[in-house]
């Protein structure tokens, strides 16, 4: 019997995005962050989301979609690889006014220990008119590059409405939700620093995700495992809270 509603789309992209983001961390590691981030939008958009049930989604689903690439069950882009200036005699060519703006995010990338892929660079170059702001430009080509990627990797039609609709209403959008991304993944590694197993880890970044405490702040937190104590408490009161409504 199915554990809970079935994956949707939205769903099956958020999966694949933080895989995207954090390509070494493993299934189980990846489902506590859904989870988390599911529970969140649950909260403040209800109605966006189906009800989550305990263990949805559940970690054979995520293995499930997460199988194909690691198994290499996926034949391999080459819009993945690394982008280099040889790639502008080959297949993906990018016009010259462009240069500048992606030799400039080319730059930052590298020095942030991180490669700058074909696709990524194609959109820098398709974006670059758009943003004064190397950071936003950055964000955006990313938010496109990664919308690409899920839309293959799926096999679903490539539609980025959504995401045009969110440039011209809230170009802010794309900054912020990489940020929020990264921020689950920082909380996340902090609490695994200190000795949290899986489970206490999403208590513990569903309980400061929202709270603005830095990350340093909410790292002395975890040092001096309060976090545990608190997550404890957390659980008590909304046992609490469930056992009212029954």
């Amino acid at each position: 019997m199915a554990r809970g509603p079935l994956i949707t789309r939205e769903v099956e992209a958020l999966i694949l995005s933080v895989h995207y983001e954090h390509p070494k961390w493993k299934a189980k590691e990846i489902r506590s962050v859904v989870r988390g981030m599911l529970r969140e939008k649950s909260q403040n958009q209800p109605e966006l989301l189906p009800k989550l049930t305990k263990g949805w989604p559940s970690l054979g689903a995520v293995q499930g979609i997460l199988s194909p690439l690691r198994k290499g069950r996926t034949k391999p882009n080459p819009k993945d690889q690394p982008w280099s200036f040889a790639a502008l005699v080959g297949d993906y060519p990018i016009p010259a006014d462009a240069m500048p703006t992606v030799m400039s995010i080319y730059k930052r990338v590298l020095s942030g220990e991180r490669e700058l892929t074909i696709r990524e660079a194609q959109w820098v170059a398709r974006l670059h008119r758009i943003f004064d702001d190397l950071d936003l430009l950055w964000d955006w080509a990313l938010q496109y590059a990664l919308s690409e990627w899920v839309s293959e990797i799926t096999h679903n039609l490539f539609d980025t409405t959504d995401l045009d609709l969110e440039l011209v209403r809230n170009p802010q959008y794309a900054t912020t939700s990489r940020e929020e991304l990264e921020r689950w993944g920082a909380i996340m590694d902090i609490a695994k620093k200190y000795g949290a197993g899986l489970d206490e880890s999403l208590d513990f970044v569903v309980q400061f995700i929202g709270s603005g405490l830095t990350l340093g702040e909410i790292e002395e937190i975890a040092k001096s495992g309060r976090y545990k104590q608190e997550a404890q408490n957390e659980r008590k009161h909304k046992a609490k809270r469930e056992s009212r409504k029954r």
